[in-house]
């Protein structure tokens, strides 16, 4: 029971630092680059952007990275049409919109989008028309529209949206239709219905659900039948079912499902087979594998593998080829190679890459 309080208290004060934020939406060696990452810095003021090797997953920076971003970048999105990416300026409570050209570069453009206070996560909409927000300072969630031509926001009338307690996560279903928030200090999540084309916000019916634990990072399934959440001070996560009419919840049993010490990242594999979970206590991934209809993981317990020092956040290629942690205690982000059949990591030679500070998200361009 120590153990795990103290595991909670060091995710709240990472969080209170601006340290675990994320954007939901995720070379060398020879061979080309179809994919960029970015990477936000908070301590440095930065964003890093890397050309991830087609054959070898290897990270490559970009020219000109690392680029300047507001201060404590907190978070990074990037537009599914790879031009604009989004970044949230945790302790300026605004939005810096970055275009980006053919090599990947980026450049800011001016002026800056205003949020509420403490802007901690970014997502948009898989058609790109709407850019959400969550700030944990004011417990609201700032909705934005996207001009498709220059990547400009504007922000839509009734924002921002109230949400519980300090939300930290958001992710918007693969259909566009819902909008999910993990309140952290509510120990709840919000389940919103999203306006077709205006964005406008309607917590349904049921909302929040009600947790064990404080929520952090959460996912979907690429098939949007099932929500997974992390529950540090729980040392699991836990698991639901998705009405696809509705947007409710119904919970997976029995739940919290045991992962390792204060697991804070999780992502599931394109496939929607296998799902990873990042630990930050115990500096390991989990592996699960996820059962094709109920939606229940079951450990790989021979897969566990480990990561760098402090592990906060996962994303995959698109490929699901690569699979990158973020490591906020070395400073890096540790870099695999995944067996498509088994689920299994591999580390990839030249693993881990340096970041200089302790990075707080990852974006990965499809």
């Amino acid at each position: 029971m120590i153990r795990g309080k103290a595991i909670f208290l060091l995710f709240v004060m990472l969080l209170a630092a601006g340290l675990l934020i994320s954007c939901s939406s995720s070379g060398g060696g020879g061979g080309g680059s179809s994919h960029a990452a970015y990477v936000t810095v908070p301590q440095n003021n930065q964003v890093m952007g890397f050309h991830i090797n087609d054959t070898s997953g290897k990270l490559n920076p970009i020219s000109g990275s690392p680029f300047a971003s507001g201060t404590s970048p907190a978070a990074v999105c990037v537009h599914p049409s790879n031009q604009f990416a989004y970044v949230a300026n945790q302790a300026e409570g605004d939005v810096s919109l970055f275009t980006i050209d053919s090599g990947g570069v980026l450049s800011e453009v001016m002026p800056r989008a205003s949020t509420g206070l403490n802007p901690t996560a970014l997502a948009t909409d898989p058609a790109g028309g709407l850019l959400f927000v969550a700030n944990q300072g004011t417990n609201d969630i700032s909705v934005f529209t996207i001009s498709s031509s220059n990547g400009a926001l504007t922000e839509i009338t009734d924002s921002p949206f109230k949400a519980g307690l300090a939300p930290s996560r958001l992710v918007v279903s693969p259909s566009g239709n819902f909008l999910y928030v993990a309140n952290q200090n509510s120990l709840s999540l919000s389940i919103f219905s999203i306006a077709p084309g205006v964005g406008t916000l309607q917590e349904i019916p049921g909302s929040p659900v009600i947790l064990t634990a404080a929520p952090l990072a959460m996912t979907i399934d690429p098939s949007g039948q099932h929500l997974y959440v992390t529950l540090p001070a729980a040392n699991g996560f836990t698991g639901f079912t998705i009405d696809p009419v509705s947007g409710g919840l119904t919970s997976l049993t029995p739940t919290p499902f045991a992962a390792g010490t204060g697991p804070i990242g999780i992502v599931v594999d394109p496939s929607g087979q296998f799902l990873y979970v990042a630990n930050t206590g115990s500096n390991n991934v989990f592996v699960y594998t996820l059962d094709p209809t109920s939606g229940l993981p079951s450990q790989i317990t021979t897969a566990t593998i480990s990561a760098g020092t402090g592990p906060v956040f996962l994303s995959l290629d698109p490929t699901g080829q690569f699979l990158y942690v973020g490591n906020q205690g070395s400073k890096n982000i540790a870099a695999f190679t995944r067996d498509m059949t088994t689920g299994e990591l591999t580390v990839i030679p030249g693993s881990p890459f340096d970041t200089v500070a302790a990075p707080s998200s990852i974006f990965i361009t499809k």
